[in-house]
Order: C-alpha cells, then structure tokens, then sequence
C-alpha cells in the first residue's frame, strides 16, 4: 500500500469507554475519520479494512498488552501503519516499552489534549 492509498482514518483502541472518546473527539475536531474499538478483538483486520493510517493502542488493555498489539500488528503485513502507544504509567518506561514493541510514538494520558493531534499529523505525512 503506498502513501496516495493511505486512508487518513484513525483507529482508537482502548478500554475505557471515557478515554476512546475523548480521544476520538480530539481527533474528530481536528478533521480525522476517528473509529473506535473498545478491545484488541479483531484489530489487525480492522485496519486493513479501514485502510487506517494511524492506530492509537491503550497500554494497559486487560486482554493483551498494547505493545503486544503493536508487534502484532507489525507481524500481520501491516508495516506501513504508524502505530502509537497511549498509557498514564511512567513515561520513561513507556518510552522503553514504545521503542522495543517498534512503535512509532508515545503520547501520557495526561497530555492527550496537547500531544495526540500533533503526532498523529507528524505521523501522517
């Protein structure tokens, strides 16, 4: 899939059904196609469907870990998707934990508001 297919759609993939939306607004305003997914189920094939460019992976999702996700999707053929992983745990660990799972960025929960319309554009182009 080159560039020009690249869909500018946005999956967000987290549990807390306050979080997802959130972040999906943010991301709405700032004139993304925002899909959301409140489990890892059937999130490789999501993508692809969707054609997303930029999946957003909670950290801490109860059934399997975002950075395990974030691998999982880099072994399913989707290597041009920019994938970023989201927690409010320590940022120096998850800074770790974004380089070895081959993620491509890492935004705090706490700064959500400031931080993820400014990554996921840096990560579009």
């Amino acid at each position: 899939m080159n560039h020009k297919d690249r869909h500018d759609g946005v999956l967000v993939i987290d549990d807390s059904d306050v979080d997802r939306q959130v972040m999906a607004d943010i991301l709405t305003d700032a004139g993304y196609t925002v899909h959301q997914l409140p489990s890892p189920i059937g999130a490789t094939r999501t993508a692809r469907e969707l054609q997303v460019g930029v999946v957003i992976i909670d950290q801490n999702l109860p059934s399997l870990d975002g950075s395990k996700l974030a691998a999982l999707f880099r072994s399913a053929g989707l290597a041009e998707l920019r994938v970023v992983l989201i927690s409010s745990a320590d940022e120096v660990a998850m800074l770790e934990i974004t380089r070895k799972a081959k993620a491509d960025a890492f935004v705090s929960k706490q700064r959500m508001r400031e931080e993820l319309v400014p990554t996921v554009r840096r990560l579009m182009r």
